[in-house]
């Protein structure tokens, strides 16, 4: 007998322990009312108008129906707030802090489908890196409903498992099932999990919310650091400051000419440091990853 594949719901109460190891069983889960509804329509308020304006994706992965904003932070106080949400950075720290001293802030993304969009290209999000699947956790996804997600309205495609699928292996339709969930909820999910918009077939549309983490020595998927340059990301939280890199990234890595990033945003010359001693101490932590095998 087949096995249905499922998707994990927990409610707000959920621990970031439960998630962590949902993910990693499963790769991914999904937690209902995350976001109540007076921030929702603080974030709706705040987003809404650069959707509206927003022109229609140009190619068959972007979507010729739907409309897309990136840059959410200069946008939104409340998305500033979600980015550090403590759930979801705790989750980060059990799934990304294993494997580096300090995760990023990957991407923010606005996702509209509207009436009519068709069935997005099934992917991996660690595509964008040359490493062979299944991986450890490169990047970790909170896919926020901005908008009911059902069935009908293109509720994001899932492979429940497909994190320790090998690299050849693609879903079949029978593998992949929709996360239905209601506004302000959210779906977590990890770099190696196979996933994709399903098409639109409602008359009303769903947008979700992307805000993705990833290992702090990779490269992020948007420039966070030109998308909030130093006279606007001064004003944001101090943690948010280093989540998008104004801050090492690991001992040696990101360093500007006084030291740490972080000095950029402050009214001091810096201490010209390459690292700091906290990081070269959780630099001895963290699990090495091996990449691939050394030929005989």
């Amino acid at each position: 007998m087949t096995q249905v594949p499922m998707i994990n719901t927990y409610d707000c109460n959920v621990t970031a322990e439960q998630l962590i190891t949902e993910l990693d069983a499963n790769g991914c889960v999904i937690v209902e009312g995350h976001i109540n509804d007076t921030r929702m329509r603080r974030l709706h308020t705040e987003l809404q108008p650069y959707l509206d304006n927003a022109p229609l994706g140009k190619t068959d992965f972007a979507g010729r129906t739907s409309r897309r904003r990136n840059g959410l932070l200069t946008k939104s106080e409340t998305c500033r707030e979600l980015a550090i949400d403590p759930l979801v950075l705790a989750v980060c720290d059990g799934v990304l802090g294993p494997n580096c001293v300090n995760y990023r802030l990957h991407v923010t993304m606005l996702v509209e489908l509207m009436p009519g969009e068709v069935r997005q290209e099934i992917h991996r999000d660690g595509e964008i890196y040359p490493v062979r699947h299944p991986a450890p956790p490169m990047t970790l996804a909170a896919f926020w409903a901005y908008t009911d997600f059902t069935k009908e309205n293109g509720a994001t495609l899932v492979a429940p498992g497909s994190h320790r699928w090998p690299q050849e292996r693609q879903p079949e339709d029978h593998e992949l099932v929709q996360a239905v969930m209601p506004q302000g909820s959210m779906l977590l999910y990890t770099s190696s999990v196979w996933h994709g918009n399903e098409a639109n077939q409602s008359d009303a549309v769903r947008t979700g919310m992307g805000l993705h983490y990833s290992l702090g020595w990779l490269r992020q998927e948007e420039n966070q650091v030109l998308s909030s340059p130093p006279e606007v990301a001064r004003n944001f939280p101090e943690r948010l400051q280093r989540l998008i890199g104004y801050d090492f990234g690991g001992p040696y890595l990101g360093f500007v000419e006084q030291g740490n990033p972080i000095g950029l945003l402050r009214d001091d010359d810096g201490d010209f440091a390459r690292t700091e001693p906290e990081l070269n101490t959780q630099r001895e932590k963290i699990t090495l990853l091996r990449l691939g095998e050394i030929e005989p």
